[in-house]
């Protein structure tokens, strides 16, 4: 018991999702009854660039209801690459290399790669694994971000991937449903497609919140600022330029809805949105007609302990941007 209680993993994390707009933080701890959400916050952004000295202002200043052991970092990046390959029956150690292959890196030896097998196949029966890579450049600096004390860096994953993780934490994991994920980031959204709870793809796609502000700022001859502030509130009809941005997200939308429910036998019955443009209407309205289905909402927090006061009021409408921080610090504790 003693070497055990060595070999267990952190008791206490915090979640941080850098961007350089803002720092987004989760601290979580275990409980009797499964994670607690401690406290969650948005912080001032951080230099992001791998120039930046960390003897600068670079580091991050946590508060102390914050504060844990063990920090999960999770960075987004246009460079990351995530895919969903399958391979005939078990998956082995010979196939890592093919699955390296797989990922279509001009220079595998420049990133920082890691899997996950989501389904173990046996016989005719094929596996099932999902592959990451961050530039070695972009993993390097995150630590440097946490230069001393704590909390320590403990893992560095990518963003898209820890919202995952979060929603298969909560909608996701329905063993008898088929459900969907479209997450909108800053550059680029990633669309997740669940059967049963189990991965069955996943696409990065070209898209995101500071597309659409580009394309309104060009359109209507404001600053950024402005157009941020247009997209979100909806004060001006800027439909033209939302079916401009979304329309390709949406074809690859379709092609990958209808390529899962041929290959899997079944039918995407439920389909969640999450990010800034989720508060669109201009961008759920197209949605909802190009795959026939209402989008959701979506809590991340939802059907977690929450300690007293751990959201602050003025956040609690925007749900969605903890995700990557919490979906970091829950696969933390699953994995360990």
């Amino acid at each position: 018991n003693f070497i055990e209680k060595f070999k267990r993993g952190p008791q206490d994390i915090v979640g941080l999702d850098v961007q350089k707009t803002g720092v987004t933080a989760v601290r979580l701890s275990r409980g009797a009854n499964g994670p607690v959400v401690q406290a969650a916050d948005v912080l001032p952004g951080v230099e992001t660039s791998e120039n930046t000295d960390v003897r600068e202002s670079s580091s991050l200043k946590l508060p102390s209801n914050l504060k844990a052991k063990h920090a999960a970092l999770c960075v987004s990046s246009r460079m990351a690459v995530v895919k969903l390959i399958t391979f005939p029956g078990e998956f082995t150690a010979e196939q890592e290399d093919k699955m390296i292959q797989g990922l279509g890196l001009e220079k595998p030896e420049n990133y920082r790669i890691s899997y996950k097998i989501v389904v173990e196949g046996r016989g005719k029966a094929e596996s099932k694994v999902v592959v990451a890579a961050l530039p070695e450049a972009e993993a390097a600096l995150a630590p440097r971000w946490l230069p001393s004390g704590t909390p320590v860096p403990f893992s560095i994953e990518i963003s898209d991937l820890a919202v995952m993780s979060a929603f298969l934490n909560g909608p996701g994991a329905g063993k008898d449903k088929v459900t969907g994920l479209i997450h909108f980031g800053a550059d680029c959204s990633t669309l997740a497609l669940f059967n049963k709870g189990v991965l069955a793809l996943v696409r990065r796609l070209p898209t995101g919140s500071e597309t659409l502000t580009a394309k309104v700022m060009e359109s209507l001859g404001v600053d950024e600022e402005t157009a941020t502030g247009i997209v979100s509130d909806g004060a001006f009809d800027i439909s033209q330029a939302v079916s401009g941005v979304v329309a390709p997200l949406v074809k690859q939308m379709i092609v990958s809805r209808d390529f899962v429910e041929r290959r899997e036998n079944c039918k995407i019955e439920t389909l969640y949105l999450s990010g800034s443009l989720s508060k669109s209407n201009d961008v759920v309205n197209e949605i909802r007609s190009a795959m026939n289905l209402e989008p959701q909402g979506w809590n991340p927090f939802e059907g977690l302990n929450m300690a007293d006061g751990a959201l602050p009021e003025n956040l609690a409408g925007e749900p969605w941007r903890f995700a990557a921080a919490l979906g970091a610090g829950l696969a933390t504790f699953e994995e360990t």
